[in-house]
C-alpha cells in the first residue's frame, strides 16, 4: 500500500482532509508520531466493471495517509521532524486558502522550501562526514549527493535527479526524493502559478477526493489494472514501469514465480463487449509475455504454474 504524508502548517486543514479521506475521527498530538489511516479510491472504472461482471464483492485500491502535526509558519518545524517522511512514498503539502488574509502561493512555496532546506543541511552533513571518514558512503552515493546538492541550491527537488542517481539516495532520510503535490484548501485567493501539481478546491466539495487520488497516482507514476475472478472485481495499483510478471506478483508472489503469460483487454473494449468471455470470443484479448507492460485500465488474467520449483 502506498503511503502519503499530509504535511503543512497548523490550521491549514490537514486533519480535516485526513478525516475525509480515512473516516478516522481521533487526533494525534505527538509531533513525531503521525496519525495513520487508510483511504479508499472509489475508482469509477472498477465500479462499472463490477456492475458488468455482476460481482458480489468489489475491492477498491487503497492508500495509507499519515497526518503529521503542524506547527505555526513562523516557528518552522523541530529538529528531526523531517525524518518522519523517510518511509513515505509521496508528500502532500496542505495549504490554507480559506481564511481572510490567506497567502496560499507563499505558504506553498514556504512548505516546499522547508523540505529543500532540510535536505540541503542533510546532504551537506553527509558529504562532510564522508570527507571526515565519519560516515560510510560509497563513491556512487557521494557523486549522487553532489549532483543533488546542486539541484537543492537551485531550490529544486532531488526527485529531478536521473533514476540511477536518485536510487543511490534511497534510505538516506531525504525528503525531496519523494514526489510532492499541493492541496490548496479553499478558493479564497486566486492562484496564478502552479508550484508542483496541485488540487485547488474546498476539502468539503464533492469530487475533491477523486481529484486528489488521481493526482497522487500521476505523481507516483502508477497505473491501475483490474482482475475479475469468481464473484470478485478488484483494482490494483502498480508502478508504470512494472513488467507483466511484476504486476502478477502484486496479486500473489506465486503468480510472479510461475508466470507464463497474461491475457488483457482494456476497460473501454471490455465495456463494449459486456463480458470477459465475449471479449475473448471476439479475439480482443492481447497476450503478454513476462517482460511486456500492462496498459493503464487493463483487465487482466494471469496464467502461471502453481508452486514452481
Amino acid at each position: 500500500m502506498f503511503k502519503i504524508a499530509l504535511f503543512g502548517y497548523s490550521g491549514a486543514g490537514k486533519t480535516t482532509l485526513f478525516r475525509i479521506l480515512t473516516g478516522k475521527k481521533d487526533e494525534g498530538y505527538d509531533p513525531f508520531k503521525p496519525n495513520a489511516g487508510v483511504g479508499t479510491y472509489k475508482d469509477k472504472h472498477l465500479a462499472s466493471i463490477a456492475e458488468i461482471h455482476k460481482a458480489r464483492k468489489t475491492v477498491y485500491p487503497e492508500f495509507e495517509f499519515y497526518d503529521f502535526k503542524g506547527f505555526p509558519s513562523g516557528e518552522g518545524f523541530p529538529g528531526g521532524f523531517f525524518r518522519n517522511l523517510a518511509d513515505m512514498d509521496a508528500v502532500a503539502c496542505v495549504v490554507n486558502n480559506f481564511t481572510d488574509g490567506a497567502n496560499p502561493a507563499g505558504e506553498a512555496d514556504s512548505l516546499l522550501m522547508e523540505l529543500v532546506f532540510y535536505d540541503t543541511e542533510r546532504v551537506q552533513s553527509v558529504l562532510q562526514a564522508r570527507q571526515d571518514n565519519a560516515e560510510s558512503v560509497s563513491s556512487l552515493q557521494e557523486e549522487s549527493l553532489k549532483q543533488g546538492l546542486k539541484l537543492l541550491e537551485q531550490e529544486r527537488f532531488l526527485n529531478e535527479l536521473p533514476g540511477e542517481a536518485k536510487q543511490f539516495l534511497q534510505g538516506m532520510e531525504l525528503a525531496t526524493v519523494k514526489p510532492a503535490l499541493v492541496c490548496f484548501n479553499g478558493n479564497k485567493v486566486r492562484i496564478d502559478r502552479d508550484p508542483p501539481p496541485s488540487v485547488r478546491q474546498d476539502f468539503s466539495q464533492q469530487g475533491f477526493e477523486e481529484e486528489l487520488y488521481k493526482l497522487a497516482m500521476r505523481q507516483l507514476s502508477l497505473i491501475t489494472f483490474y482482475t475479475v475472478k469468481g464473484d470478485i472485481a478488484r483494482g490494483w495499483l502498480v508502478p508504470a514501469h512494472y513488467t507483466a510478471r511484476q504486476a502478477a506478483g502484486s496479486v500473489h508472489k506465486d503468480m510472479e514465480k510461475g508466470f507464463i503469460k497474461a491475457a488483457a483487454v482494456n476497460f473501454q473494449e471490455f465495456a463494449g463487449f459486456g463480458s470477459w468471455q465475449d471479449a475473448k470470443h471476439a479475439g480482443a484479448l492481447k497476450f503478454l509475455g513476462p517482460d511486456a507492460h500492462l496498459t493503464d485500465g487493463d483487465i487482466v488474467e494471469f496464467y502461471f504454474t502453481p508452486n514452481p520449483s
